[in-house]
């Protein structure tokens, strides 16, 4: 469409400035942006006649709701001569489109419910509806953002709505249109109003500005038209605003300057340096931004929008359009070939969360600094499923991630001094009975690149290997068959007051013991565990109760005691009574807990005697009781006595000391 050529400009004193959006403002169907959908469909409703009696539109902000509202009204009441029906292109001349455009038609009545809400509104509007139009052919209502309606006028609009005259018609918008009633939709014709896109924007936009003379560069249009949102009203304020910015001539640095946005080229390069771990080169590259006045939340935005291109990139093998970085587009390609889904995932993830942190923070700069200090730390974390995958199959951690590449020593040159090739993750060594054990932290190094030295980093090797005796130590130059064994199981280790730690050596090397269990058989494999045995059913309900709550489910065993008052329990048979605050399937899962841990059936019934007391209230009561009994002996009489603010707040029996019945 050519804006210079509309004929929906806006008659009168031209020597009063108008703003692009009231400008420019579309007059009929053809000139409406982004909306080819709602526009075929009321096309073919005026050209067969099939107009309802009410419209609801619905959409986001300057999408063109009451633009549409105010053509749909134009068409319905064109007046142009030889015309006796409704007409899909209204002529924009007669006397009817003049008056509409110029909101002075006393037959479209627009209302805007957000200051108009009440019953008493809806009641002028029916008292209204009884008289025929003045000079057009229909009485048009526009209700603007609907949903703020009351309950009330909702209540008192049904009816009109569903039976109005014939010569009134509805026209409602709102941008929630979940929030107007289902049976107000229901009455009414609904048109959804789709964001318009940025390429549809930045196209409309070259138009007004060629109307307007101004010279901008397509680059500052498409961030124009990317900063609006999918809103046209939105993005003519921002282009209105380029224009008194730039003087009729806009360059691409101008319209970042305001609004607030990185340099493409730079965002880039700061995305490598996070892909590649420099957490040094990050840092600089943020200060030149914020030095330039860059909005720290525009940069970790920017840094977020880039990771979906990449990841838009990476899923369309590099077939995806670039909204902004055609010109880098070879570097950006790279960039996405070296970099997995899982790890532009978790830069997405981060980077958004951060962005909410950057937005809070007291300090926007400071906040931005460490996010992007997390993401140059999060790009060099190994995959956990590779992680889950290496640990299932017995063997060492895989290698932190390298997705960007970097500077490799000449080939054929050997490391530097005596440190072992680097491996994958860290390492924990075992040292045999009697040796002092070495285990290096489990966290990575930080992702920077290792400085020269005799010795590499530890943290880079991940094998559990067998330290030989200290006696041995410079004899002994042959691995033994373990030392490339994978790491234990740590829940079979045995507790540290084992004084061997559950390590012993023998003739081929090591093996770790957890009770009569060895989780490394002769082959030097992990042995499988052994199947838990199945418990006996208790033949009281407090060893049921203990049970469950050690073998299953502690907050069911805590359940059984706090909220179940016992009435019989005869095995295989249960009797409770429940209180107000248990769960309704409790006895289910007290079923499924008995049956998993003894393999036997138990019947759990409801009953409504009284039972006894639960069983937690009983122990409390016993405590108690000692705490009394306790209270009375006169070596503690004696002693609270002399210390009067002190009272007895536990009992406890010495081992082989518990009183006995006499």
């Amino acid at each position: 469409m050519d804006p210079s050529n509309q004929t929906s400009l806006i008659k009168g004193d031209t020597s009063e400035y108008l703003v692009l959006a009231r400008k420019y403002r579309p007059r009929d169907f053809s000139t409406l942006v982004g909306q080819e959908a709602l526009v075929r469909t009321l096309r073919n409703a005026f050209e067969t006649g099939r107009l309802a009696h009410a419209f609801l539109l619905s959409g986001v902000r300057g999408v063109g709701k009451t633009t549409t509202a105010r053509i749909v009204a134009r068409a319905l009441n064109c007046q142009e001569e030889g015309r006796t029906s409704p007409a899909a292109d209204p002529c924009g001349t007669c006397t009817s489109c003049i008056e509409i455009s110029a909101d002075r038609s006393v037959d479209v009545i627009e209302m805007d419910a957000a200051s108009h809400t009440g019953v008493d509104n809806m009641r002028e509007i029916m008292d209204g509806m009884k008289y025929a139009p003045v000079s057009s052919r229909y009485k048009i209502y526009i209700i603007d953002e609907v949903h703020m309606l009351s309950k009330s006028a909702f209540n008192a609009l049904l009816k009109t709505l569903e039976e109005p005259p014939a010569h009134v018609k509805f026209i409602f918008a709102t941008t929630e249109a979940d929030r107007v009633p289902i049976t107000v939709r229901s009455r009414c014709q609904r048109f959804d109003l789709r964001r318009i896109s940025a390429q549809q924007l930045a196209s409309y936009f070259r138009g007004l500005t060629d109307a307007e003379r101004v010279s901008i560069s397509d680059e500052a249009l498409q961030l124009i038209a990317q900063a609006a949102d999918g809103s046209a009203r939105d993005g003519l304020s921002l282009l209105d605003q380029a224009i008194a910015l730039g003087q009729n001539s806009i360059d691409v640095e101008a319209v970042r300057d305001m609004l607030g946005l990185s340099d493409y080229g730079r965002v880039v390069e700061l995305f490598q340096a996070i892909a590649r771990g420099e957490a040094e080169r990050v840092l600089a590259l943020f200060d030149a931004l914020y030095s330039d006045g860059a909005d720290p939340s525009a940069v970790v935005r920017s840094v977020a929008e880039f990771s979906h291109e990449l990841t838009r990139l990476h899923v369309t093998r590099g077939e995806a359009r670039l909204a902004n970085g055609e010109g880098h587009r070879e570097a950006i390609l790279e960039l996405a070939r070296g970099l997995s889904m899982p790890q532009l995932s978790r830069f997405w993830q981060a980077a958004l969360a951060g962005l909410r942190e950057v937005q809070s923070a007291f300090q926007p700069n400071m906040a931005a600094e460490m996010v992007l200090l997390r993401l140059c730390y999060l790009s060099q974390m190994p995959d956990p499923g590779q992680l889950i995958e290496h640990i299932r199959a017995g063997g060492a951690p895989p290698a932190p991630p390298q997705p960007v590449p970097t500077a490799q020593p000449p080939a054929g040159q050997p490391p530097t001094g005596d440190a072992p090739a680097p491996d994958s993750g860290p390492r924990v060594t075992l040292a045999p009975s009697g040796a002092p054990v070495s285990a290096s932290p489990l966290l990575p190094a930080p992702p920077q690149a290792p400085p020269p030295g005799p010795e590499a980093d530890p943290l880079e090797r991940a094998h559990v290997e067998a330290l030989p005796e200290p006696e041995q130590a410079d004899s002994s130059s042959q691995p033994t068959p373990h030392e490339t064994a994978g790491p234990p199981d740590w829940a079979d280790i045995p507790p540290l007051d084992d004084p061997t730690g559950g390590i012993s050596s023998g003739a081929d090397g090591f093996s770790i013991d957890a009770g009569t269990t060895s989780i490394i058989d002769d082959d030097g494999d992990i042995a499988p565990a052994p199947e838990p045995e199945p418990q006996t059913l208790p033949g009281g309900f407090e060893g049921l109760v203990n049970l469950i709550a050690e073998q299953s489910s502690a907050l069911l065993g805590a359940q059984l005691s706090e909220d179940v008052h016992l009435v019989r329990f005869e095995p295989p048979r249960l009797e409770i009574r429940l209180t107000s605050r248990a769960p309704r399937d409790l006895p289910r899962q007290v079923q499924d807990a008995v049956l998993r841990l003894t393999g036997e059936r138990l019947t759990v019934a409801i009953s409504d005697e009284e039972g006894q007391l639960p069983l937690a209230e009983t122990r409390r009561l016993a405590r108690q009781a000692e705490i009394d009994e306790a209270t009375r002996h006169p070596t503690v009489q004696a002693a609270l006595q002399a210390f009067p603010s002190a009272k007895v707040q536990d009992v406890r029996y010495k081992p082989n000391a518990i009183p006995q019945e006499e």
